[in-house]
C-alpha cells in the first residue's frame, strides 16, 4: 500500500508562519481562521504576488517550520513498519525543494518516495493508493481515479464537502483508518 503526504499544513505547519509573516506586513493580527482557501487569495487584503513572496520566505527560513502535529515522524514510521510505502508529495514551486528536503531531514520525517509535481499540478497523477491534503481539489481529484483521499482539517476545509472523502483531524486518524495502533 502506498501513501501520499502533502508537505504544507498536512507535514509542515507552513500557514502559521506564513500568518506570522502576514500580520507584520499588514500590520494587523492574521491568523489561520481567517484563511478561506489553502491558495491564500482572496482571504486577506493583500496580492497574489505579495502572498506568494511570503510563502517563499516561509520556506527560505525552513528552520522555523514547525511540524502539524506532535510525533509525526512516529506515526509514519508506523505506517511503514505495517508494509506502507510513505511518498511525501508537494505542489511547492520547485525553487522551494531544497529547502522542502532539508525541513524533511531536520524533522527526521521518514518517506520512501519523494514527489515534487510544481505549482497547478494535480496529485492523482502520483502512483499511491491513498493521498492526505488539506486541498479539496486536490482530494476531490484523487478520489475521482478509485482512491482514497483523506482531506486533512484545516480552517479553510471544515466546511467543504467532498463525496467520498475520509475527513481526519490528524495523522492518528489515518493509523485508526487501517486499524494500527500508535
Amino acid at each position: 500500500m502506498k501513501i501520499a503526504f502533502d508537505i504544507d499544513n498536512v507535514l509542515a505547519d507552513s500557514m502559521t508562519c506564513w500568518c506570522k509573516k502576514a500580520t507584520k506586513h499588514l500590520g494587523r493580527i492574521v491568523t489561520k481562521e481567517e484563511i478561506k482557501s489553502h491558495k491564500i487569495v482572496g482571504s486577506v487584503p493583500m496580492s497574489a504576488p505579495e502572498i506568494f513572496k511570503l510563502q517563499d520566505q516561509v520556506w527560505t527560513e525552513w528552520r522555523d517550520l514547525h511540524t502539524t502535529e506532535d510525533n509525526l515522524s512516529q506515526k509514519l514510521d508506523i505506517l511503514r513498519k505495517n508494509s506502507f510505502q510513505v511518498f511525501v508529495v508537494t505542489s511547492r514551486p520547485l525553487r522551494s525543494i531544497d529547502s522542502v528536503k532539508k525541513w524533511l531531514a531536520r524533522q527526521k520525517i521518514p518517506y520512501d518516495e519523494f514527489h515534487a509535481i510544481g505549482p497547478y499540478k494535480s496529485k492523482s497523477k502520483i502512483k499511491a493508493d491513498a493521498l492526505v491534503d488539506d486541498a479539496p481539489d486536490q482530494i476531490s481529484e484523487f478520489i475521482r481515479t478509485g482512491r482514497t483521499g483523506f482531506l486533512y482539517a484545516q480552517p479553510w476545509n471544515r466546511n467543504v464537502k467532498v463525496r467520498g472523502t475520509v475527513f481526519v483531524k490528524s495523522i492518528s486518524d489515518v493509523l485508526k483508518f487501517y486499524e494500527l495502533e500508535e
